[in-house]
């Protein structure tokens, strides 16, 4: 008599998994189970374990659909598989634990509850130090009314935690306090490696209540030192390599606007790359003077090239990627661009704000050299 078998789809998926494993395993036997592309490799990053790609020679006959059924990634000795997201690649499967893999431990990688891999974590390698590589200004001496200062890093900083590594002292090393403006949030560029710090507005500007109460936050002819402490972390914890300290002088106040038509060029020669060079006859904020100033050609188009900031801040050299052509050239001045104290093209920082900005004055000066053969 014929025997009927009557399957229900639970039974049926488990027969089709079966078979797969078993599938599976001949695969590996026939492979000596031990050729490169049957086996987990580690992704890295930054030279930690982020995740694991398992390779689609040792996934046959699995579905994407079942991928967090059939495959359980657990630390060793452990009965529970850790949390994670599976994510099929052209080469494999991609698993990107929820907690990070920890360093040193070792991994089982199961397939329908068969251990078919084990890895080991390696130990993180050791992250340099951060470092301050720069102060702006670089002057030794500063206005008195000095606006702003830039501290650039050598890694992204942990942000938001300024007022407690950096501090203004005196030259009998006491702090100064209230000179740096209060901000809730930091001024950091998009990498998180340069802080803008302002010295407090309100104390810089004549007039306003906080300068007729305190005083300029600097006082001409004293001594200061800028410290950074070493304590400072990164983004990922680590401290700097070492403090830093800026000594400087602060000299007489700044109540002149930059003058574009008082300051020397340098012209190369035309069929040459020589660079532009251009002289301020001061130092201006370091980080507006290579974002205001460019070089149009004859035919009116950006001269491209690479621009560098020099002579503490009081001059520019601008490098063409190719070589220059005869004849009238632009250098164009955004007005934007301030000296120390904050005068820009336009206007002075501390000016009477109840005479309102002066009428008139453009977006930007030209001013036109000629390059010759």
């Amino acid at each position: 008599m014929e025997k009927i078998f009557n399957f229900t789809s639970i039974q049926k998926t488990r027969l089709c998994k079966l078979y797969n494993l078993v599938f599976f395993v001949l695969i590996l036997s026939s492979c000596g189970g031990s050729n490169e592309s049957g086996k987990v490799s580690l992704i890295m990053e930054d030279g930690r374990s982020t995740g694991l790609l398992i390779p689609q020679g040792m996934l046959v006959g699995i579905g994407d659909d079942v991928l967090d059924e059939d495959l359980k990634i657990r630390l060793k000795g452990e009965d529970e598989g850790i949390l994670g997201e599976y994510s099929r690649q052209d080469d494999g499967v991609k698993f990107k634990p929820l907690i990070a893999f920890t360093p040193g431990s070792h991994y089982e990688i199961l397939l329908n509850g068969r251990v078919i891999s084990v890895l080991t974590i390696p130990e993180e390698r050791s992250d340099p130090k951060p470092s301050l590589i720069a102060v702006y200004p670089t002057a030794d001496t500063l206005p008195e009314n000095l606006l702003k200062i830039y501290l650039k890093f050598s890694k992204p900083m942990r942000q938001d935690v300024s007022e407690k590594y950096l501090a203004m002292l005196n030259s009998q090393g006491d702090t100064v306090s209230e000179v740096f403006l209060n901000l809730n949030t930091e001024l950091w560029d998009e990498e998180g490696k340069v802080l803008t710090v302002w010295l407090d507005p309100g104390r810089i500007k004549r007039g306003l209540k906080p300068n007729k109460q305190e005083g300029t936050p600097l006082r001409k002819d004293h001594i200061y030192h800028l410290s950074v402490s070493a304590s400072w972390p990164d983004s990922r914890g680590n401290k700097m390599v070492k403090a830093y300290t800026k000594t400087f002088i602060a000299g007489t106040r700044d109540t002149l606007s930059p003058d574009p038509a008082l300051w020397k060029l340098g012209v190369p020669v035309a069929g040459t790359q020589q660079a532009l060079t251009v002289d301020f006859n001061e130092p201006l904020d370091y980080a507006l003077i290579s974002n205001t100033i460019m070089t149009i050609s004859p035919s009116g188009e950006q001269v491209q090239g690479k621009i560098s900031v020099s002579g503490t801040e009081r001059s520019l050299i601008f490098k063409p990627s190719s070589a220059w052509t005869a004849g009238n050239y632009i250098l164009r001045v955004d007005t934007r661009l301030e000296d120390l104290a904050g005068n820009n093209l336009n206007r002075l920082f501390d000016r009477d704000i109840l005479k309102g900005v002066p009428a008139g004055k453009s977006r930007f000066y030209s001013r036109t050299f000629r390059i010759i053969n």
